[in-house]
């Protein structure tokens, strides 16, 4: 059996930059075994598969597999693979601008827009929070005192649980990195899945805050664009009223990495009900086929 598939760079509109994501548009065929198989084979963060969808709210249902396991929500792959349905796959006959997706946690709506893809995550959920900045700081190679001394250590979802870590400045993040036994030992028998660490300065004028994500626990080393983690990031902005209750502003993430990624993300709170859209360009890089 032959399929065919697709590599695209998300949250960049430059080929080689951005998060790497691989995207077959017809999984027919394929079981959970050689899905897995395929997306360790391919190496990336992320490989997603495209099925005709039983649901009739939905256009089409994909799964996303990382390196080691199937994943039921995650950022980059959905807005990557609505991406590739609207503008490269000759599968999806209707060609609007609204395409609605079925993942594990629900059927999640996309938009496209002036060549951006939006995606609207769920109402967010907070959860714990955490006051020894050690344990925390020890996670990603920090001190306790890199690590804010005004704003709180939060577990924050909209599909996925994130640690939000917000690190003073700019010198301290990019002197982080992901200390596999430690977070092994801290993730283990937690909700959440990894670390998101923030800060409010910034390497570029036209962005608002400067990220990483590290999850060698996982098997990604560090992550270029966490689309999973700027949809909590931005209800954790808005719920602590960091750029008011509502904002549109760009997040960026994967510099230290040689990979440069834009992440938009909008964020408004009214009536204590949360608005929460991750958005970003896409760029094609090539296609390849698997015997699989």
């Amino acid at each position: 059996m032959k399929k065919e598939c697709i590599f695209i760079d998300v949250f960049t509109d430059i080929p080689y930059s951005g998060n790497q994501l691989a995207v077959f548009p017809d999984a027919d065929g394929l079981n959970t075994e050689q899905m897995q198989k395929l997306a360790n084979e391919i190496n990336y963060s992320e490989t997603t598969f495209i099925f005709n969808s039983s649901d009739s709210e939905a256009d089409f249902e994909i799964r996303i597999f990382t390196l080691k396991f199937e994943l039921p929500f995650a950022g980059h792959p959905i807005l990557g693979t609505a991406y590739s349905i609207m503008n490269i796959f000759d599968i999806w006959p209707k060609k609007r601008n609204i395409l609605k997706l079925k993942t594990k946690v629900g059927i999640i709506p996309l938009e496209k827009r002036n060549g951006i893809i939006w995606m609207t995550q769920k109402e967010p959920g907070f959860f714990d929070q955490y006051t020894n900045k050690k344990e925390i700081a020890d996670l990603v190679g920090l001190l306790p005192e890199d690590i804010s001394d005004n704003l709180p250590i939060e577990e924050v979802s909209t599909g996925i649980n994130m640690l939000i870590i917000p690190v003073k400045n700019l010198s301290a993040i990019q002197r982080a990195n992901g200390h596999v036994n430690n977070l092994n030992k801290f993730f283990k028998n937690k909700d959440s899945l990894a670390p998101y660490l923030f800060t409010l300065e910034t390497m570029n004028a036209e962005a608002k805050v400067h990220t990483r994500f590290f999850a060698p626990h996982l098997g990604i080393i560090e992550d270029a664009a966490t689309g999973a983690a700027a949809g909590p990031l931005t209800a954790y902005l808005l719920k602590y009223d960091i750029f008011d209750k509502s904002f549109e502003i760009q997040n960026e993430q994967g510099i230290e990495m040689g990979r440069a990624s834009k992440i938009l993300m909008k964020g408004e709170l009214k009536d204590n009900k949360y608005l929460i859209k991750i958005g970003g360009a896409c760029a094609y890089v090539g296609r390849g086929e698997f015997t699989i």
